[in-house]
């Protein structure tokens, strides 16, 4: 006979072995059953279990740990699934406070009814899969407003980078030229040293730096937001990527010490082997750049199995991001408080590799007041094709093709 509700257990704990074996024979066709014969036992059978447990019964009086501090252990552990405390008459004043408390869904008094006990069951179990199916809709509603969250700012990247690009190579084509030829020009027109050797070479080396800087940025710009130039592949081994950018970025470092743990049971995801790569170099730039002598840096990983898709957190202790900037950093145009010469395209880069990739990014910071970032990479990638592009944005929002052109002029004026 099929269950009513196969995929939610029950967990019933009693020290009465005759009772747990009748529960058991009762109730079996409603839902799988567990049943425990001590609280000891029972913790050890939802540790296990409660991912696939809807409801926890539990008898008041048993040696050891009482009813009640089994269910408080329970909710420690999960307080998603309800619980139920099975008492005699003389302490329904306790199940009662406890109910008030929030610790019970309900309780029943022993001896129980069956015809009584499964009717509440059923009831309770229907409840629970009534809000795991309202939690589930919510996360998924959640979940996609993200993405489009996403794909507007990676279509809004995508507008700017065109316009920006277009112009600004032009004027730095020009600068770059004039930099280059400016010794030779000076040396020319004065005909020998000039009186301040110091200040030129300072000046003429700040110039240039701008000018590598500016170039550097366009170049972060163009590559994030270039789709079509990846590149994907299956097998990328994230544990091993993150290991070895980190040595390229921290290598130089022996002031700075980095952590990275993770499961054995982390797959390798599909997805642009480089382009990955690139990503966490530029990660792991922006965080050195933060960090001071005794510097920390913790990657963990994680799967995620409802998603299937692999969870990777940065944490470091360096300058703390301020929280009013924490859904900011990843805009191309960010600049730290407490680090204005600074151009937030290394994070901008990050958030649309991740975005190409099908993924989400974000900044937090933890209870200790570290930095985190934390991505999350589908095992099996959502390759640009199957995402909506700039155009498609565009044409789907009805905005003339003039846009873009007028936006970047304006930029640049």
């Amino acid at each position: 006979m099929k269950k009513q509700f196969p995929d939610l257990g029950v967990l019933y704990v009693d020290d009465e072995v005759k009772s747990l074996k009748y529960f058991e024979a009762i109730f079996e066709d409603i839902a799988p059953i567990f049943i425990a014969g001590s609280p000891e036992e029972g913790l050890e059978i939802f540790e296990a279990n409660h991912e696939h447990i809807g409801l926890v019964l539990s008898d008041k009086k048993m040696p050891n740990i009482s009813g009640l501090d089994f269910l408080a252990r329970v909710r420690e552990i999960n307080p998603e699934p309800l619980r139920f405390l099975v008492t005699a008459f003389a302490d329904l004043d306790v199940a009662v406070d406890a109910l008030n408390d929030g610790l019970l869904y309900s309780y029943l008094s022993k001896p129980w009814d069956p015809a009584d006990l499964e009717h509440r069951i059923i009831k309770a179990l229907g409840h629970y899969s009534l809000a795991q199916e309202k939690e589930r809709l919510v996360r998924e509603k959640a979940d996609a407003f993200q993405h489009l969250m996403m794909a507007d700012k990676a279509a809004s990247i995508g507008i700017l980078s065109t316009g920006l690009n277009h112009h600004m190579r032009n004027a730095l084509t020009v600068m770059r030229t004039f930099h280059d030829l400016l010794p030779y020009q000076l040396a020319e027109e004065i005909e020998g040293e000039p009186g301040d050797v110091d200040f030129w070479t300072r000046f003429y080396d700040e110039v240039g730096g701008q000018i590598d800087r500016m170039t550097s940025m366009l170049g972060n710009l163009a590559e994030g937001t270039r789709s079509n130039t990846l590149k994907f592949a299956g097998d990328i081994n994230l544990v091993e990527t993150v290991s070895q950018t980190s040595d390229l970025v921290f290598g130089q470092r022996a002031d700075v010490d980095v952590s990275v743990f993770a499961s054995s049971e982390i797959p390798s995801i599909e997805g642009d082997p480089s382009r990955i790569a690139q990503m966490f170099r530029l990660l792991f730039d922006e965080v050195n750049s933060s960090l001071k002598r005794g510097g920390k840096v913790e990657v963990n990983f994680g799967y995620v199995a409802n998603s299937d898709a692999v969870k990777i957190e940065v944490l470091d202790n360096g300058s703390p991001l301020p929280a009013k900037e924490l859904e900011r950093v990843f805009d191309p145009f960010y600049v730290r408080s407490d680090r204005p010469e600074e151009l937030g395209t290394n994070l901008m880069a990050c958030y649309l590799t991740v975005f190409y990739h099908g993924g989400r990014i974000d900044a937090k910071i933890a209870d200790d007041g570290r930095n985190v970032i934390s991505l999350l990479l589908p095992v099996k990638a959502t390759q640009p094709d199957d995402q909506e592009t700039t155009l498609d944005l565009l044409n789907r929002l009805s905005v003339p093709e003039t846009v873009p052109q007028r936006l970047s002029a304006a930029l640049v004026s």
